[in-house]
């Protein structure tokens, strides 16, 4: 006889607000959060086509560092700011070999790159919120993919703002290349599944 499923009622701390500490020790819930403001918010699973795009834009990255191995990637890492505020969650971390002293359980400052995949639910903190904290934290490049408008945005971080680059899948050849990593570009049209 097999054990009945375990059910499991709603994030019981979205919406809280908490410290670092606070974070670290928050028993298990079944869900993720990431910490924006001060406050958490559960980390929504993602539909199958987000996490189609966010499997291509890894494995272009992933395929860039096999060939120029200058640091490493992750996928959904939580991410201390060096400000000693939140904990974020990105689809996807670079941090670059001489800066790899960061890498403990989990990324204790500013990733060089980060990659986020627009979705409804994240949209707002993603373009607003979060692109200011990692601005202020010293991410290089933001890397900002909208699946619903088949665009790629590149902000590259100027001190005081984003400089911002955009292609979009329906400009066959479009390419946005990095600024950071040196001879890695990405082809929008090469992201969306058809």
């Amino acid at each position: 006889m097999s054990a009945p499923l375990k059910t499991r009622s709603g994030p019981r701390y979205h919406g809280r607000a908490v410290s670092r500490e606070e974070y670290l020790d928050l028993e298990d819930d079944g869900f993720d959060y990431e910490m924006v403001g001060g406050l958490l918010f559960q980390a929504p699973s993602h539909d199958p086509f987000h996490g189609e795009v966010q499997l291509e834009f890894g494995a272009e990255l992933a395929f860039y560092l096999r060939t120029c191995p200058i640091g490493k990637a992750m996928v959904e890492v939580d991410v201390f700011l060096p400000d000693g505020g939140d904990v974020v969650r990105p689809d996807i971390s670079f941090v670059s070999n001489e800066r790899s002293s960061i890498l403990l359980k989990h990324i204790h400052g500013a990733p060089e790159l980060i990659c986020e995949v627009l979705s409804d639910r994240t949209r707002a903190r993603d373009l607003g919120e979060k692109a200011e904290r990692y601005l202020q934290c010293g991410v290089r490049e933001y890397w900002l993919i909208d699946p619903r408008h088949r665009t790629v945005e590149l902000r590259v971080n100027c001190g005081e703002a984003w400089k911002q680059r955009r292609a979009s899948a329906e400009s066959p050849g479009a390419r946005i290349e990095s600024a950071l990593l040196a001879g890695f570009s990405i082809d929008p049209s090469g992201l969306f599944p058809a």
